[in-house]
């Protein structure tokens, strides 16, 4: 079962330098290495999900925050689609599905609760996010050797399967998300998933946050519904996408991806639960070098080609800068 990662953002990697590589190999210029790797991207994500229009407009905006590149679209959508059926046509692969069963009507009421929900999803994907790459620097820090590191940090996540007293959290966890729509699951599930996930990652073993990112979000959302008053296998799949929107900054994808997996009834829902969290999330996000076009708010100013590594060494300079000053 190994650590507390996936294989699906591995995929999308593996789409992206792939088509990387295509293009050195080609010698193409830098304007259509840019769109093999737009392809790559979309081409990993719909085969992987089964979501081909989701993968088409993740990977045209997954590079930049609040910009998208219409003139690879058809390209993106193509390999996006390609991709899918060579999964599930040619290999046979069953992507899995879950099921809402009852949405609400939209009412003012339930919307209020969707955004409040929002909230808390973009503030949970920020969380992952910065004790992810926290951790990936202190492991770093404390241990010089990668082997030293990932030998310790398997012995801690072995020592936390023993203290949580479950192997639940290792893995996928499909089980898990599977238990948030149609099961019970523990009130902090999403917790000490998002706790085991970032440690696995942190100690460098490579893999997938996309589906960990998943499960973090359907349990949270199954956890609210109680609190809320709403649907558990609802507020679920709510979770499932805006989670996942607020660690990618992709709010169009994630959207089209609910609609996918989850049927248009309650759009007007998964769009709020999307948008929002995008927000909340603030600049932050597990891909590191992409790069911000517009600031997803006007009172916070970003310098123009910062990505959101520039963004976080900015923070970080400004507030040693007052800790200097106040001492």
């Amino acid at each position: 079962m190994g650590g507390s990662a996936g294989r699906e953002g591995t995929a999308i990697q593996m789409g992206g330098s792939l088509a990387e590589t295509l293009g050195r190999t080609l010698r193409v210029n830098a304007k259509d290495r840019k769109m093999l790797l737009i392809c790559g991207i979309s081409g990993g994500f719909g085969s992987i999900f089964g979501t081909p229009i989701a993968g088409a407009v993740f990977g045209l905006e997954v590079l930049t925050i609040g910009l998208i590149s219409y003139e690879a679209l058809i390209p993106a959508f193509i390999a996006s689609m390609v991709g899918n059926l060579v999964t599930t046509s040619f290999w046979g692969v069953q992507h899995i599905h879950f099921h809402v069963n009852a949405v609400p009507d939209f009412s003012l009421g339930v919307a209020t609760k969707v955004v409040l929900a929002s909230i808390i999803f973009g503030l949970i994907s920020l969380v992952f996010s910065e004790l992810t790459h926290f951790l990936k620097k202190m492991y770093a820090k404390i241990f010089k050797s990668p082997m030293l590191k990932s030998a310790c940090g398997s012995l801690l996540i072995i020592g936390l399967v023993y203290a949580v007293g479950t192997r639940e959290y290792l893995g996928l966890s499909v089980p898990l998300i599977q238990s948030s729509f149609d099961g019970e699951i523990t009130m902090l599930a999403f917790l000490w998933k998002l706790i085991f996930t970032s440690l696995t990652l942190g100690a460098g073993f490579q893999g997938g946050e996309v589906t960990p990112l998943f499960g973090i979000g359907a349990t949270l959302g199954h956890t609210l519904a109680g609190v809320l008053g709403l649907h558990a296998p609802f507020l679920a799949s709510l979770g499932f996408i805006a989670v996942f929107c607020g660690a990618t900054s992709t709010p169009i994808a994630c959207f089209i991806m609910g609609i996918e997996l989850f049927g248009a009834e309650g759009a007007e829902y998964l769009f709020i639960a999307s948008i929002v969290s995008y927000l909340a999330s603030g600049h932050t996000g597990i891909y590191t070098s992409q790069k911000i076009a517009i600031s997803k708010v006007q009172s916070v100013q970003v310098p123009e080609g910062a990505t959101l590594m520039t963004v976080k060494e900015l923070k970080t300079r400004a507030s040693e800068r007052q800790k200097d000053n106040g001492s």
